[in-house]
């Protein structure tokens, strides 16, 4: 297979006539689109219950920044090592299989912890196998959710779908969370893996709806070998690419790993349990406003800015919400700093969903159908450096305190993102 981009696929269409928020539901016209946005959503409630719900126990067992991220990072492991070959796999199966067989695996994963929980048996290091364990099975899941989707909506409908696959995330990032730290308090954490569990039945169900979409014909033909080869030629031919992910790893170790230092954060703010998830529904609040004003856009032109804006716009409110506590000192309101806290954490939630909807779709949309799974793994790789940023802003933490620590991330974030922008003219002009 050339591996030259295929521009029935890779170019980047005309923007739809349809502009404002009349378009913020568009992909949703799309029958095969619906049912597996449903699904999708409600796999996204059980994720955004168990990764609170995750945090807050490993913190309760320990009472270290440290040993917090080191959870974290144990789902990355898998993940980098796995995400590259994966692709491979997920390019030769019908995607909409993969999905099922990776949910069932976290339905498995989330109720053997929840029996632990509830017979008294649980360990910290049940908590890094059962991390391991969801990194191996997410280097499958997520690169499979994200590429079957350009297979069920038409191009001029791919921006919005990837902004309402946020919308829907964002949704349960809100509920999530909130309803976890409510289960924890009333009938602790198993409460929270039970319902998550049942969360994933329910995504199943609805992802079975969907029929076969990927055409396998394209590179079923040839060796696995073979086909992991094509797959780095290609992504060494398209530098967009390569530049796209050189800033995702800068958002990732920059600003991204604010999220696992949530629990130390609810402690400094003098917040319970309750409190913890509402900060982390502030964020989600943030992100489905983002993710709805984007999907109302449409297919619109300079996208490139918006990327940049946004990650600029991250960094500075990252950095602002570090320092809530100080800021709240200084401007001698107490424990109202808790509310301030929660409003810098609802722009840091607009602008970073921006972002990523953003490059998600970039990427997409510069990518040929017959490697859709090859370089979404590898743009999946980029993301499974997340936890590994968790584990190193949590071992600095350990050291100078997380308000520091995220002063240094969100410094060096906007003055990343401002320098491309500056000097970046292919980033800032892509469309």
């Amino acid at each position: 297979m050339s591996a030259q981009r295929s521009s029935s696929s890779a170019t980047i269409p005309a923007s739809s006539s349809k502009l404002g928020w009349r378009t913020t539901l568009d992909a949703l016209s799309v029958r095969n689109y619906r049912i597996y946005w449903s699904g999708t959503v409600a796999s996204y409630f059980a994720g955004q219950m168990q990764i609170p719900t995750q945090s807050w126990l490993a913190y309760e067992l320990t009472s270290s920044p440290l040993l917090l991220g080191l959870t974290m990072a144990m789902q990355g492991i898998p993940q980098l090592l796995i995400s590259p070959i994966s692709g491979v796999i997920i390019d030769r199966i019908q995607k909409r299989n993969i999905i099922i067989l990776t949910q069932a695996f976290t339905i498995a994963i989330m109720l053997a912890i929840a029996i632990l929980i509830t017979t008294g048996h649980i360990q910290y290091w049940h908590l890094l196998v059962s991390s391991f364990l969801n990194g191996f099975n997410q280097a499958f899941n997520m690169p499979a959710r994200n590429s079957i989707v350009p297979e069920l909506v038409p191009k001029d409908k791919i921006y919005n779908a990837f902004a309402l696959n946020n919308g829907g995330a964002n949704v349960a990032r809100i509920a999530g969370p909130a309803l976890a730290g409510v289960l924890i308090g009333l009938v602790g954490t198993q409460g929270a893996y039970y319902v998550g569990v049942g969360f994933n039945v329910l995504a199943i169900a609805t992802i079975s709806l969907l029929p076969p979409t990927s055409k396998l014909g394209l590179i079923s033909g040839k060796s696995i070998t073979t086909n992991f080869k094509e797959g780095f030629r290609y992504l060494r031919l398209h530098n967009i690419l390569l530049v796209l992910l050189g800033m995702e790893i800068i958002l990732t170790f920059f600003g991204m790993s604010y999220q696992g230092l949530m629990p130390v954060f609810a402690e400094l703010l003098k917040v319970k349990s309750e409190g913890y998830g509402f900060m982390m529904a502030a964020v989600g609040i943030g992100s489905l406003i983002g993710s709805l004003g984007i999907a109302s856009l449409g297919n619109f032109k300079r996208k490139g800015m918006v990327l940049l804006s946004a990650g600029i716009v991250f960094g500075i409110f990252l950095l602002l919400f570090g320092n809530a506590g100080y800021i709240g000192t200084y401007l001698n309101i107490g424990i109202h700093a808790y509310y301030l806290a929660a409003f810098f954490l609802i722009i840091v939630g607009i602008s970073s969903t921006s972002y990523t909807a953003t490059s998600l779709t970039i990427f997409q949309m510069n990518i040929s159908d017959e490697f859709r799974g090859r370089m979404t793994s590898i743009y999946q790789t980029v993301i499974a450096l997340y936890p590994f940023s968790i584990l190193l802003s949590s071992a600095v933490a350990e050291f100078i305190g997380a308000p520091l620590t995220l002063t240094i991330g969100g410094t060096g974030l906007a003055i990343s993102m401002l320098l491309i922008f500056c000097f970046g003219q292919r980033v800032r002009k892509l469309e």
